[in-house]
């Protein structure tokens, strides 16, 4: 078998593939030899069937699964290699006219593609000289005691009330698309509930007045405060995956069918075994320190990952990495059953496609490893979050299940090798605390999800 590969351009070039007789024979004759043994046609004993009548019968399909497997196996070790550092797959040029397989006469067989090459540029940012902004979450007393508040909430007694709504209630409701203003008899409806305190200004002085039986118009985006449209959509909506929401409006009518109230449980050695674990805490001043604690750790480490974000956004920003555009056009759009994909979804590829290249750069200048125990690990943390009592025979099990499926490894490998990169980065650069409070980091998150979107 040879390779000959001819550079058009520093992004762009040519690969011949040509499969030699003497690559595939061996094969195609072992192939034909099974096929004898165990074949049995009428008028011969099993295995006994001369071989040119087995080659007259099977001998092409033998031949292009002999040619086809040298193929895919070539190619394979093409795309996974870093001989050619491609991106993609190799572009089957001509593919209309491929070579035909003659198993009466066999021959070399050429195949010819396009390559996709990966740029070459220098990886810049992420030294020892350069420094970058990290925020840390100032906790205050306030944060505490809405903190011990939840607690105690999530604790409390609930029971409905047909009293207006108020701070701490969950409010139930039924919602129908309007248009002008009127109930569409054919529009979406859904059921949810969401809690007073997370209302958005614009709705919660009307709620205030509001109880069971009462309707309140909205604009279901706006209905919560701080609630993304695709968690509008997923929690509240409830849209299927596949829902076509084009034509549907944003003005809703809920009538609120509950309204639950919470009546806080109190801060005694019930509340703190069952919060904190038995015996853990004992009195209020030590449940504060332990809120406390818990509340500078998990802002910790949402710091962390908006630092994570924001340098993958100024690596980006900083480097010049060009693409192989016509050929990714090419490649993309090859399959005919498939809707060509749109400019809007070519630039969000290009976008994922960029950073993959410099993080390919990141892992191997910082040494990044994923460990098998390190896949295993992830999973069963996976696992533990949504199975706690799990019993460790049905843990393992489902854990070997998960690592028996390429999609969900791969998956599991580019979040732990992620997480190591940009910990292995924020040893190396100089990081620059900057103390702020909860609404302005929020702000901060805010602004780099529109950045993003």
């Amino acid at each position: 078998m040879r390779l000959e590969k001819r550079q058009i351009d520093v992004l762009n070039a040519e690969l011949t593939l040509i499969i030699e007789k003497d690559d595939y024979l061996g094969e195609y004759n072992t192939q034909l030899k099974d096929y004898q043994k165990k074949s049995q046609l009428k008028g011969f004993r099993k295995g006994k069937t001369p071989l040119t009548v087995i080659k007259k019968m099977y001998g092409g399909a033998v031949m292009q699964e002999a040619v086809s497997k040298i193929l895919n196996d070539e190619l394979t070790k093409i795309i996974t290699g870093d001989e050619f550092n491609i991106i993609g797959e190799p572009y089957l040029i001509d593919r209309e006219n491929l070579p035909e397989l003659d198993h009466k006469n066999p021959l070399d067989y050429t195949y010819k593609f396009e390559l996709g090459l990966e740029p070459e540029f220098e990886l810049v940012g992420v030294s020892e000289s350069d420094s970058y902004d990290i925020y840390e979450v100032e906790v205050s007393k306030e944060m505490v005691d809405d903190e011990i508040m939840s607690l105690q909430r999530r604790l409390g007694e609930q029971e409905p009330t047909e009293e207006t709504a108020g701070d701490g209630d969950v409010i139930y409701v039924s919602g129908r698309e309007l248009y002008n203003g009127k109930i569409l008899s054919q529009g979406y409806s859904t059921e949810f509930s969401f809690s007073y305190d997370s209302t958005s200004d614009t709705y919660k002085k009307q709620l205030s007045s509001m109880k069971q039986g009462d309707n309140i118009d909205v604009d279901i985006y706006q209905l919560e405060a701080k609630m993304e449209p695709s968690m509008v959509e997923k929690y509240l909506l409830k849209l299927p995956e596949d829902f076509d929401k084009s034509g549907m409006g944003k003005e809703f009518r809920l009538e609120i069918t509950k309204i639950i109230r919470v009546t806080p449980a109190e801060l005694n050695q019930e509340t703190f075994d069952k919060s904190f674990g038995p015996g853990e805490v004992n009195t209020e001043a030590e449940a504060r320190a332990k809120v406390e604690d818990h509340l500078k750790d998990y802002y910790k480490e949402e710091s962390n990952k908006i630092f994570d974000r924001t340098l993958m956004e100024t690596l980006m920003d900083t480097h010049q990495v060009d693409l192989p555009e016509t050929f990714l056009q090419k490649w993309l759009n090859q399959d005919s059953d498939r809707p060509e994909m749109t400019e809007e979804e070519f630039d969000g590829f290009k976008k994922e496609l960029k950073w993959r290249i410099i993080k390919k750069k990141l892992v191997e200048k910082f040494e990044v490893r994923v460990e098998e125990e390190e896949i295993f690990q992830y999973f069963v943390s996976a696992i533990r979050r949504y199975s706690p009592y799990m019993d460790e025979a049905a843990l393992k099990n489902t854990v070997f299940s998960l690592m028996k499926n390429r999609e969900q490894v791969n998956t599991a490998v580019e979040t732990i090798s992620s997480t190591k990169l940009f910990s292995s980065i924020r040893k190396v650069v100089k990081l620059n605390p900057k103390t702020t409070d909860k609404e302005k980091f929020y702000e901060i998150v805010n602004n780099l999800n529109k950045k993003t979107a």
